[in-house]
């Protein structure tokens, strides 16, 4: 739909116009203005395809409305009417590159001959920029990719010879003259992200570094930025800009990312030593919760709290051999304090570590279960940070213990203490988290074990246990449909009425009414 303004100083002519348009369905959203400042002043702030406007005005009038108009060189189509049509005013509009000139009074068929047609070359230009805008899409896609291939071979191809070391950082894979040494940012978001960013990403991205810059985004997970170099620049600078990325994109896309800045670069041979050693650096977001910006070449610190990890590893093997898990946990969480933000063993040593924990323990359980082992140890596999490696032990530890040294009544009475619970506190917030707290397990293998013995899920057991409480309470009671609501744990009244149709097939009052309460 088009957007059209009339501008006329007589409402009676506005209306008219408005008469036409709404008789006719003509494909516009109307809104006027009873001067030409008053125009002008909408027209600043809000888009308009179609001026429709009359010429002989008080104060500014049609003409000089039309002037300021192409000098603000607003994309407008601009419809003079007038009850003058000296050749002057004639002259002016053509000068003015309007669309069309209508006399008044204005017969019904030139209006809506002018008018459709004016409608008619809106959507088609409207509809040629999306095509150019789509084209240039494809265009730019094709480009990046192009780029993505070329920065492949460059940083995983084979050797480079010594004719490739002269190459200036411009041409196909850069946007850059060459003129000026660049540096190269690693950008790590460690989930997938890159893939699915756009045009605005990149305007936002542009607007942040306030300075020429490329990017290459190699992966879902990973993008390399090119900046120039500015005089003067010192790391405490880049230093500030790697912490505004960091926070940005903290607080528009919800994410941490993580910075690796390099040193100067002078020709595209230092590309890959300088990745290199961006893979090595970036090792060390394993152990970090938050984005950090890093440069190369830093050293990573030690605060001379480094133990020796052989020796723990074996310590730990010895305690679950005694069935000591209380230490085994104490000794793993001494692991974590000693490690957490800093990297004093590789990520895939620590996961080899904690396999080995695993597989000591599975090698010592007198009810070995080979499936919770291979998930064990491929759920080890699988993780990309250090809190959720912690998150995964101590509930591999905990369960251990537990299936050492419950039997099955055990477990049963473990299982009925839930139940009890649940149907005694239904009514209040209830999170597996905080029943598991009770009864001495994690929720993950809480979870397992009710769901194992009890064919349902402790969320679905609490949700049927409402709802049989909601149903005795529309029978039994007089009581208001929100107060049931509160009363069984849901304070959203619509959410609780669409639980119970699931759950019973009536809404609380149909219920209520096929029951006769």
């Amino acid at each position: 739909m088009c957007k059209i303004l009339i501008v006329d100083d007589e409402k009676f002519e506005r209306e008219g116009v408005k008469f036409l348009i709404d008789k006719y369905n003509l494909d516009l959203e109307v809104y006027e203005a009873d001067s030409g400042e008053k125009a002008l002043a909408y027209m600043q702030h809000n888009p308009v395809e179609i001026l429709f406007t009359d010429i002989r005005m008080k104060g500014m009038d049609g003409l000089q409305l039309a002037e300021q108009v192409r000098e603000m060189k607003l994309p407008v189509k601009v419809i003079f009417m007038s009850a003058y049509g000296e050749f002057e005013y004639a002259k002016r509009a053509i000068d003015l590159k309007a669309i069309h000139y209508i006399l008044k009074p204005v017969e019904v068929s030139e209006f809506l001959k002018v008018v459709s047609e004016v409608i008619e070359m809106v959507e088609q230009e409207r509809k040629d920029k999306e095509e150019q805008e789509r084209v240039q899409e494809i265009y730019g896609k094709g480009l990046r990719y192009e780029r993505k291939i070329i920065f492949s071979q460059l940083l995983h191809g084979g050797n480079h010879d010594a004719e490739d070391e002269q190459v200036e950082p411009s041409g196909p894979a850069f946007k850059f003259t060459g003129s000026k040494p660049v540096r190269m940012m690693m950008l790590d978001t460690r989930e997938r992200f890159f893939d699915l960013t756009g045009s605005e990403f990149d305007a936002c991205l542009a607007d942040l570094l306030d300075r020429p810059f490329d990017a290459v985004n190699l992966n879902e997970c990973q993008s390399l930025l090119f900046i120039e170099v500015s005089e003067g620049e010192s790391d405490y600078d880049l230093e500030s800009l790697g912490n505004r990325l960091i926070q940005w994109f903290k607080e528009t896309y919800i994410r941490d990312v993580y910075i690796v800045c390099s040193g100067h670069i002078q020709h595209v041979g230092q590309i890959r030593d300088v990745y290199n050693e961006f893979e090595s650096i970036l090792e060390c977001k394993f152990f970090n919760e938050q984005g950090i910006f890093m440069f190369t070449g830093s050293a990573l610190s030690d605060d001379g709290s480094s133990i020796d990890v052989e020796q723990l590893l074996d310590e730990i093997r010895n305690d679950v051999e005694r069935n000591e898990y209380s230490s085994v946990r104490t000794r793993f969480e001494r692991l974590y304090d000693s490690l957490q933000g800093g990297r004093q063993v590789s990520s895939i040593y620590l996961k080899y570590i904690c396999m080995e924990i695993v597989k000591s323990m599975y090698g010592a359980s007198s009810r070995k279960d080979a499936n919770s082992f291979k998930n064990n140890v491929q759920l080890i596999y699988n993780t990309n940070k250090l809190s959720d490696l912690i998150k995964i032990m101590i509930s591999v530890i905990d369960n251990s213990e537990f299936t050492d040294k419950n039997a099955p009544d055990s477990i049963r009475k473990v299982i009925d203490d839930v139940t009890k619970l649940i149907r005694s506190e239904y009514h209040r917030d209830l999170s597996v988290e905080e029943i598991a707290e009770k009864v001495y397990l994690s929720p993950n293998y809480l979870s397992h074990l009710f769901k194992k013995h009890s064919g349902v899920s402790i969320i679905k057991f609490i949700t049927s246990t409402r709802m049989e409480k909601a149903k005795q309470l529309l029978t039994q009671t007089n009581k208001k449909v929100a107060d049931i609501s509160e009363e069984t744990g849901y304070s959203n009244v619509a959410y609780f009425c669409t639980l119970f149709k699931t759950y019973h097939g009536k809404t609380p009052t149909q219920f209520r009414e096929d029951l006769g309460v």
